[in-house]
C-alpha cells in the first residue's frame, strides 16, 4: 500500500492532471493524496512495519522542516508558518514516502523506471509545444525577449509544463536527472528504454533554453563516470561535453560572463541574501520571504536557505546532503576495494551523478524546497541502505559520530564565508 501510494504521489506531482484535465480542474486531489500518504506512513510506523526517522539523513530532514517553522515563529508570524507548510508539504510527503516505502532493490528499480517514464511524458509534451505551439490542456511555451551582443532584440521560445514545472528551468532539471540512469542502462546493455527516451529527453532539455539544465547535464554525466570507475575518466567526458554545450548550447552559453546583466543580478541577489542573513543570523527572515526584501529571488538555493532559514536551517539542509555523500566517500572512494557489486555501483553512480548535477544547477537557481532535488536526496539515502544490506558498510541512515556533526557545521560556515567572498569580489 505504501509503495503504491509513493508511485501514485510522484506520478501526480509530475503529470499534474488537476491543472489541465477537464472534469477535475482545481480539485484538491493532490492535497488529499498527500494527507492520506502521511496517515499511512504513521500507521505503518505505529504497527512497526517501517522504521520512521531511522537516524541520519531522515532526522536532518525532520529538523529542516522544523527550521522552516522556526523561521516564522521567531518573528511571531503564525500566518507565514502556515503558508510555508502548504508550500513545502509536497516535498515533505515525497521525501518521507521514498525513504520509508522503498525497502528492496525491486522497488527501487521500479521507482527509477517510473521517474524515467514520467520524464519521457514531460519531454513529449515539451516536444509538442516546440513543434505545434501547444501541449495538452493548452499549455503554450513562454516567449522571452533578449538582446544580443550587437544590441538587437530577439525572441527565445522556452517550453514548460504546469505547476512547479511552469518555469523552464524546473522542467529542464526534472528531465536532466534521468540521463545518468539512461546512460547506466546503456552500459548494462539494456537498450530499449534509452532508445525511446534518451533522444526525446535530450532534445527537450535543449528546447527549455535553460543554461542551468545544461550545466546539470555536464556535471551529472561527469560525476557518473568518476564515481562508476573511481577515477578521473569522467572528467575527460565532461570536458568534451563542455566544449559542445558552450558552442551549441541555448542562447550561446559561450556568452556567459560576470559582466552580463543576468550574472550581475545574481551576484546582487546573493549580496542582498547575505545582508538578510546578517540581520537575522539564527532563524532567517522567514521561508518564502526573500522577495519581500529584494525584488528578485536569490538565484542560489543555498543563499536562499541561508537568508530565509538562517544558520539553523542551513545546518540541517547541509546535513541532508552530507549524510549520503559521506557514505559515498567512505565506501566507494576511501576504501581500497569497492564494497558494492558492479550492478549496485552502476545504480549508485547514476543516483549520485544526478544529484551532483542538480546541486550544481541549484547553485545558480532557487530550488531549495522543490520536490525534485529531494527525490534524489531520498533515493541517494535509500540506495546506501540497500547496499548496506549485503555488507557492513552502514548507510546514510546510520547515525554518525559527533565529529561528523562538526563537519556539517564547518561546511555550513564555509558556505557562508564563500558567499561573502563572492559578493565582495564581484560587487
Amino acid at each position: 500500500m505504501l509503495y503504491f501510494l509513493t508511485c501514485l504521489y510522484i506520478a501526480f506531482y509530475y503529470i499534474r492532471p488537476t491543472e489541465w484535465v477537464p472534469g477535475i480542474l482545481d480539485m484538491q486531489i493532490f492535497l488529499v493524496l498527500g494527507i492520506l500518504c502521511i496517515a499511512v506512513i504513521f500507521e505503518a510506523a505505529l504497527s512497526k512495519k517501517i522504521k520512521l526517522l531511522n537516524g541520519g539523513a531522515e532526522m536532518m530532514m525532520l529538523w529542516f522542516v522544523i527550521a522552516i517553522f522556526f523561521s516564522h515563529l521567531s518573528h511571531l508570524y503564525m500566518g507565514g508558518a502556515y503558508d510555508s507548510f502548504l508550500r513545502v508539504f509536497p516535498t515533505i510527503v515525497g521525501y518521507f514516502l521514498i525513504v520509508t516505502a522503498i525497502d528492496s532493490r525491486e522497488k527501487f528499480n521500479k521507482i527509477i523506471l517510473l521517474i524515467v517514464c514520467l520524464a519521457t511524458f514531460l519531454a513529449y509534451e515539451g516536444w509538442l509545444q516546440h513543434t505545434t505551439g501547444f501541449a495538452h490542456g493548452g499549455m503554450d511555451p513562454v516567449i522571452e525577449r533578449k538582446i544580443n551582443e550587437f544590441g538587437l532584440s530577439f525572441e527565445v521560445t522556452r517550453i514548460r509544463w504546469y505547476g512547479v514545472f511552469n518555469d523552464p528551468n524546473d522542467l529542464g532539471l526534472a528531465l536532466v536527472l534521468t540521463l545518468p540512469f539512461l546512460l547506466n542502462m546503456v552500459l548494462e546493455k539494456k537498450y530499449l528504454l534509452p532508445l525511446i527516451s534518451a533522444p526525446l529527453i535530450t532534445s527537450t532539455i535543449y528546447f527549455t533554453e535553460s543554461r542551468g539544465s545544461l550545466l546539470a547535464v555536464l556535471a551529472s554525466i561527469m560525476a557518473y563516470f568518476v564515481i562508476r570507475y573511481r577515477s578521473m575518466r569522467g572528467v575527460m567526458v565532461g570536458l568534451v561535453l563542455a566544449a559542445i554545450l558552450f558552442t551549441l548550447g541555448p542562447t550561446k552559453m559561450s556568452d556567459i560572463s560576470a559582466s552580463e546583466d543576468s550574472a550581475y543580478g545574481r551576484i546582487e541577489a546573493w549580496h542582498e541574501g547575505y545582508q538578510m542573513f546578517k540581520a537575522n543570523p539564527v532563524f532567517g527572515v522567514g521561508q518564502g520571504m526573500f522577495t519581500d526584501y529584494h525584488n528578485l529571488t536569490a538565484h542560489n538555493s543555498f543563499v536562499l536557505v541561508m537568508a530565509e532559514l538562517g544558520l539553523f536551517g542551513l545546518f540541517f539542509y547541509t546535513g541532508i546532503i552530507y549524510y549520503p555523500f559521506n557514505w559515498l566517500w567512505r565506501n566507494i572512494f576511501k576504501s581500497k576495494e569497492c564494497l558494492v557489486s558492479d550492478t549496485d555501483l552502476g545504480v549508485l553512480s547514476a543516483v549520485f551523478g544526478s544529484l551532483i548535477g542538480l546541486l550544481a544547477a541549484m547553485f545558480f537557481l532557487s530550488r531549495s524546497y522543490n520536490l525534485v532535488p529531494f527525490i534524489l536526496m531520498a533515493l541517494a539515502t535509500v540506495s546506501t541502505r540497500l547496499c548496506a544490506i549485503d555488507g557492513n558498510s552502514g548507510s546514510a541512515s546510520t547515525p554518525l559520530p559527533e565529529k561528523h556533526l562538526k563537519n556539517i557545521a564547518i561546511i555550513t560556515v564555509l558556505q557562508i564565508i564563500f558567499i561573502d567572498v563572492m559578493v565582495k569580489v564581484f560587487i
